[in-house]
């Protein structure tokens, strides 16, 4: 009978230390296994334990063993999951972290990536613009050598004209120096004096001749007929009219040497000027200046 009373008691221990399992280190259960135990020592002392209850009692100590090792590993587990979670709360923070500074990347990359855009765009359109300002500088410079081109033609054209100017002028100059001109005047002089004598020699001449026919008229009244036939033959006409040619010849030559001997007076008394301008310059000028004003002066007198 007490053998089957510590059995049915033993049999709740057991489903005790079952529920204790189960339970898994529970403060209730604890509380259960101590109670079973101390009714096991009770059931000991009175000496009434069958072989199942001994049992029993070495499986409650490996129970009790095996708790302490779960509860031994519970705290461990504990202190890692603490450590664990303390590590999650820093990642978890590490993450907001980490959150921010990608979206403060992102913004910068996006303002980077909008600041590389207008850069390209400028760089472009300033690439656009070297373009035009090439092309422009090319068509430029194809001007400027058109330019050169015809200035070089232009120039060498002037330098030619003035080659020949310089001749003509040399030319004149030479032809027209105050002693040629002296000399020329000198002559024209001469000419005229002669001319002057000729034409009066000529009048004398048809005086006489008039003076002769009146004479021949006055003294021969009997050969009056024959002398006013003589007078109205051709011979008399042609004498006549060779007179009239010679007296018409030597006024024209008379009114030209006078011409003339008036534009080389005129040319001369502009070469005086010339020269008193040359001699009485104001200021000096250097060879290219000289050269100018003598090549500017050479025209005028070539043009004059």
């Amino acid at each position: 009978m007490a053998g089957r009373s510590l059995a049915s008691k033993a049999e709740p221990a057991a489903a005790a230390m079952d529920r204790a399992e189960k339970d898994g280190g529970q403060d209730t259960s604890s509380q259960k296994i101590e109670d079973l135990m101390e009714m096991v020592k009770k059931l000991q002392k009175v000496g009434s334990l069958e072989p199942q209850v001994e049992v029993l009692i070495n499986r409650i100590n490996e129970i009790q063993q095996a708790k302490k090792k779960v509860n031994e590993d519970v705290g461990e587990a504990r202190t890692i999951s603490e450590a664990l979670q303390k590590e999650l709360d820093s990642l978890h923070g590490e993450k907001v972290r980490l959150k921010e500074i990608l979206s403060k990347k992102q913004e910068t990359l996006r303002n980077l990536r909008l600041y590389c855009q207008e850069k390209e765009s400028e760089a472009q359109r300033k690439h656009t613009m070297l373009q035009e300002c090439k092309e422009r500088i090319s068509a430029l410079n194809v001007q400027i050598e058109e330019e050169k081109k015809k200035q070089r033609q232009l120039r060498l054209a002037f330098e030619e004209q003035l080659e020949d100017l310089m001749g003509q002028h040399k030319d004149l100059w030479d032809f027209h120096k105050p002693e040629q001109l002296a000399r020329e005047i000198c002559t024209l002089d001469s000419s005229k004096e002669q001319l002057l004598k000729e034409e009066k020699l000529v009048e004398a001449k048809l005086e006489d001749v008039k003076q002769q026919l009146c004479s021949l008229c006055g003294a021969e009244g009997a050969s009056t007929l024959d002398e006013g036939l003589f007078l109205r033959s051709q011979e008399a006409a042609a004498t006549v009219q060779l007179f009239q040619e010679e007296h018409m010849k030597a006024e024209e030559l008379l009114a030209a040497a006078a011409q003339h001997h008036q534009q080389l007076q005129q040319k001369c008394q502009q070469l005086q000027q010339k020269r008193q301008r040359c001699v009485w310059r104001p200021c000096p000028l250097n060879p290219h200046q000289e050269s100018d004003q003598c090549r500017f002066s050479s025209l005028n007198l070539l043009f004059l």
